[in-house]
């Protein structure tokens, strides 16, 4: 894994590329939100492009704001998805991994590849604590997050047992001090 040339949070892996969501990628965005076959966990599910607009400007300020967010995936130079951490609405001082890949690219490798390079970079970048909400018949999902370093952690959640939660952790980092 290596930052592309040209842009600090940029990640080249052996055969994906991820960058930062920008405006640039809005119609690549709004066509994989709109698509019902993509294969993810993408935390609105399928969407409208007003929805995907409001999506992006949320990325958009969690990169800044954060320093971490959704990249985009390309392989050879062409859109096949999205993955990255948001804040999490659930649960306090953690992010939500999340991810979705058009439906020719289906490619559970290639996905557990993006999902775990975000990871990374997520823990990285500061972020201690990822989870995801998985269904548990998702298996695909359940293969992604788990091959990319995530574990169940709990029971089924109250109310919904029909989905388990996964996460992954790292200890902050203390600063190194000068004396």
């Amino acid at each position: 894994m290596e930052a592309a040339m040209g842009c600090r949070n940029s990640i080249r892996t052996a055969r994906l590329q991820l960058d930062p969501v920008s405006w640039t990628d809005l119609e690549d965005v709004v066509r994989l939100k709109a698509s019902a076959g993509v294969t993810g966990r993408l935390a609105g599910g399928v969407c409208n492009r007003a929805l995907s607009e409001q999506d992006m400007m949320t990325d958009l300020m969690t990169w800044g704001r954060e320093g971490v967010g959704m990249f985009t995936i390309r392989q050879q130079g062409h859109f096949i998805g999205l993955a990255g951490v948001q804040p999490s609405a659930t649960l306090p001082d953690c992010h939500e991994m999340q991810f979705a890949v058009v439906p020719q690219a289906h490619d559970t490798t290639l996905t557990r590849e993006a999902a775990s390079t975000a990871l990374a970079f997520a823990h990285a970048g500061g972020v201690e604590r990822v989870i995801a909400y998985v269904r548990a018949e998702d298996i695909v999902a359940r293969q992604v997050f788990g091959g990319a370093g995530m574990r169940a952690c709990a029971a089924p959640q109250a109310g919904r047992p029909d989905i388990l939660l996964y996460h992954s952790t790292r200890p902050r980092m203390e600063r190194a001090r000068l004396h």
